[in-house]
């Protein structure tokens, strides 16, 4: 092994196939050796090393279906991650290297936006394993995210707002309508068409979605989450609350709601009318997620509907990700505990829940 000292450093250097390969720097002779071992199986086997700044540039061309909205998410991460880890050979990329990207992070970002960082590198490496330029990928120190309390409407609360909404602001009656019966997310909710919704059999086909604009981009159409195309099925209710949405002449010549095909930039009309319902009704202040697609789900998870088919409404690919949005009441817990229950249990007759023992009364 052709490795010597340096100036407190440690260096590899030899030849391979007419190519002299050397690098320095390492703090340890055996940093050294188990350096000069990787280059000499690379040399020997030409396999290209590259940094973790080109694979993520090849990841980013390969990826030619992902989204706008995912891009830009992604564009705005990488300046922070590539003074610390773009420079690096990928086989470098470890663990103790992905905690300094950590702590090179602002003290203000929370554990989920770090974890964002941390995943657009799992991403890259991931995309590098799966093409042969990796042979397996270090552990990721995800930060802890404190999971907060689902919130979510009843069916009595769903329908207190679905009245006020007629009542207060009928041109967003059928979003809500809509949103609320069938889950559906913000941008499918705004990409339904006229020709998207069948009468016979009564249908609703779910392939397009509206993307929220980022900068000088403005909000677009394009696919629905996953590139994935499905239809759910329309009750009575559903057709007529859209009719009644036409006949009021509220939709436009395509869509039902855009007069004239455009969309805001940020998706945001629908905040203003929902948040001024739910005050002036006292009902809990939830986004639009979280009254629709979070509300339907839970509503059917209570219900006692099957997961299968909470997960075909929604149109989600596994049923683990449909339990994230099914949030059991409790009394469907109740009901289930209820249901267990011995037909008759020794300890029965002898004692009462609830009851109060009786006081005696005092010696005269």
């Amino acid at each position: 092994m052709a490795v010597r000292k340096i100036a407190k450093k440690w260096q590899y250097d030899f030849r391979a196939r007419g190519k002299r390969y050397r690098k320095s720097g390492f703090r340890t002779k055996a940093q050294a050796l188990a350096a000069e071992k990787r280059a000499q199986e690379d040399a020997m086997s030409d396999r290209k090393r590259i940094t973790l700044a080109d694979a993520y540039e090849q990841y980013m061309a390969a990826n030619i279906h992902m989204k706008p909205l995912g891009r830009d998410h992604w564009h705005r991460r990488w300046p922070l991650i590539n003074p610390v880890l773009g420079h690096l050979y990928l086989d470098e990329v470890t663990t103790l290297e992905m905690d300094k990207l950590k702590q090179s992070l602002p003290a203000h970002y929370a554990p989920s936006t770090v974890n964002h960082h941390l995943a657009l590198v799992r991403a890259v490496l991931r995309y590098a394993l799966k093409r042969n330029l990796l042979q397996s990928i270090p552990y990721v120190p995800t930060e802890k995210v404190i999971r907060k309390q689902p919130r979510w409407y009843t069916e009595p609360e769903r329908d207190r707002l679905l009245e006020g909404m007629f009542e207060m602001q009928p041109r967003w009656y059928a979003f809500f309508y809509l949103t609320t019966r069938l889950g559906l997310r913000t941008g499918e909710v705004y990409a339904i068409s006229r020709d998207r919704v069948r009468d016979v059999p009564p249908m609703l086909i779910v392939d397009r979605a509206v993307q929220r604009g980022y900068k000088d981009r403005p909000a677009m159409l394009g696919t629905r989450k996953n590139h994935e195309v499905y239809t759910t099925a329309l009750g009575r209710d559903v057709l007529e609350a859209i009719r009644w949405h036409v006949d009021q002449g509220y939709a436009g010549p395509q869509f039902l709601f855009s007069q004239d095909g455009t969309f805001p930039k940020h998706l945001d009309s629908h905040k203003r009318p929902l948040r001024t319902v739910q005050k002036a009704l006292g009902l809990p202040v939830l986004s639009h997620h979280q009254v629709g697609r979070h509300s339907m789900a839970s509503q059917a998870a209570t219900g006692g509907q099957p997961i299968r088919a909470i997960q075909a409404q929604l149109g989600h690919r596994s049923a683990q990700s449909t339990e994230v949005y099914a949030h059991l009441g409790s009394s469907a817990q109740l009901r289930l505990v209820e249901a267990l229950e011995p037909a008759s249990p020794p300890h029965r007759g002898q004692y009462l829940v609830n009851e109060r023992p009786t006081r005696e009364a005092p010696d005269a």
